[in-house]
């Protein structure tokens, strides 16, 4: 594999996390999507981590899969650089609001919610 530089891995992390976004907006398994391309449920994972690049036919075949256009991968590169996506912009304003409660135990309520729903959709993706 060719060498990789911060914007490639930048692209790398965002390809891999629409991927997995669009997966479980699905509702469809880690398995079920790596059978529909034709590799590991492994395989898909370090692609969705964006640990393994995806090669431009692979990722076609993950486009038709998940009923979007290749470029629709590549909504959030401009130019050198890799523009926020929807879900980081959403995370970002979730912890500076979480940053705002000023009562611990408010605090420990919210962080187990998001504990226990983060744990729920794992269990169902790895099905």
């Amino acid at each position: 594999m060719g060498r990789k530089s911060e914007f490639t891995e930048k692209v790398d992390l965002m390809i891999g996390a629409k991927i997995h976004e669009l997966r479980v907006a699905m509702g469809l398994s880690r398995q079920q999507l790596a059978s529909k391309i034709s590799v590991t449920h492994q395989q898909l994972q370090k692609y969705e981590k964006g640990t393994n690049r995806i090669s431009a036919g692979r990722l076609a075949a993950i486009s038709q899969a998940l009923n979007k256009p290749v470029s629709y991968f590549f909504d959030d590169v401009e130019g050198d650089h890799v523009m926020p996506t929807q879900h980081q912009r959403m995370c970002i304003e979730v912890s500076r609001n979480f940053m705002k409660i000023k009562n611990p135990m408010h605090q420990n309520a919210i962080n187990l919610l998001v504990r226990t729903l983060a744990e729920d959709v794992e269990d169902t993706s790895e099905v």
